[in-house]
């Protein structure tokens, strides 16, 4: 964060990312037509050989935020933190030149490649009827392109109960990606269902000042979207909220894994516990060893949409 950016001089010279994940999908892979299901992104989805016909591979990486942006946005239930409005801004701009330096990258190598989200054909609609470039205006939380629906085909993770994308490293990041006819080789996806990292706990739930979450329900993207709306009036020229995704156990990594870990040292092998805040329940409350709340973990309407957090 350099000192024209920085809203306190205390920020300047701050690091908005940790080193990222990356991934990579095949462009023939069969999931990509399962993202045009309106319970998915919906119809207006592109697959990769729609944004490039000789498309071979699709490389998708994670950028886990720093300590400094993650710790700054828990200090406080609702007033979002600067390193979290610098992340959602300026590291955006950060990625999406990112995005282009991998097309440019690719091609110098003799490759074709295209870089959706950075793109002149990249098109998104919050609000149904609030995109012009959007022909049918009943459509609603949509995008030609999500970057997370990317990762999750490539390998990087699976979806929470907030609409985040779970990875290793956790919720707390950004993402992008790039379509190429270069033959990579493609990352086996080490999950099955569409939220198998997420522990279903709550916890997103209870952290959110919109109220836009529920274990019934998921997260209400007219919710979030409407509370939002009064963060780009409050933090102009900057935006962002993310309390879903800090003070959260997935917050830096797969808490399925840390649960696992728990649940073979504890009770199989009778051994002391490395995680000493899991024990018959995490500090957070109702996740790890616990019977999870009942939640569909099926594909249901809406439920896996163009997210703002």
């Amino acid at each position: 964060m350099d000192e024209a950016m920085a809203l306190v001089p205390s920020d300047v010279g701050q690091r908005l990312y940790d080193t990222p994940l990356v991934r990579v999908g095949s462009a023939d892979d069969p999931e990509w037509e399962e993202m045009k299901r309106p319970e998915a992104v919906g119809h207006l989805f592109r697959t990769p050989k729609e944004w490039l016909p000789e498309a071979v591979s699709v490389v998708s990486y994670f950028a886990p935020f720093s300590d400094f942006v993650v710790e700054g946005n828990k200090r406080d239930a609702v007033d979002v933190g600067n390193g979290w409005l610098y992340a959602r801004v300026e590291g955006q701009a950060f990625l999406t030149e990112v995005n282009r330096f991998l097309e440019r990258w690719f091609r110098e190598r003799g490759y074709r490649a295209v870089a959706p989200y950075a793109s002149a054909g990249f098109r998104y609609v919050f609000e149904a009827g609030t995109n012009a470039e959007i022909a049918d205006k009943s459509l609603s939380f949509m995008s030609n392109w999500s970057e997370r629906h990317v990762a999750y085909v490539c390998g990087l993770g699976t979806f929470s109960l907030s609409k985040g994308l779970i990875t290793e490293r956790g919720v707390s990041g950004r993402f992008g990606s790039v379509v190429t006819d270069a033959p990579l080789p493609v990352t086996k996806r080490r999950y099955t269902g569409l939220y198998d990292y997420c522990s279903m706990c709550g916890a997103c739930v209870r952290n959110c000042p919109a109220q836009a979450i529920s274990l019934e329900h998921g997260k209400s993207h007219h919710l979030c979207c409407s509370y939002f709306d009064t963060l780009r009036e409050k933090y102009a020229l900057r935006f962002g909220c993310g309390k879903c995704q800090v003070n959260v156990p997935c917050e830096r990594e797969n808490p399925q894994k840390r649960i696992s870990s728990v649940f073979e040292l504890h009770f199989v092998r009778k051994e002391a516990s490395p995680y000493p805040d899991v024990k018959t329940e995490c500090s957070f409350g109702s996740c790890a060893l616990r019977e999870p709340p009942k939640v569909n973990r099926q594909r249901r309407s809406g439920g896996l949409q163009h997210g703002t957090a």
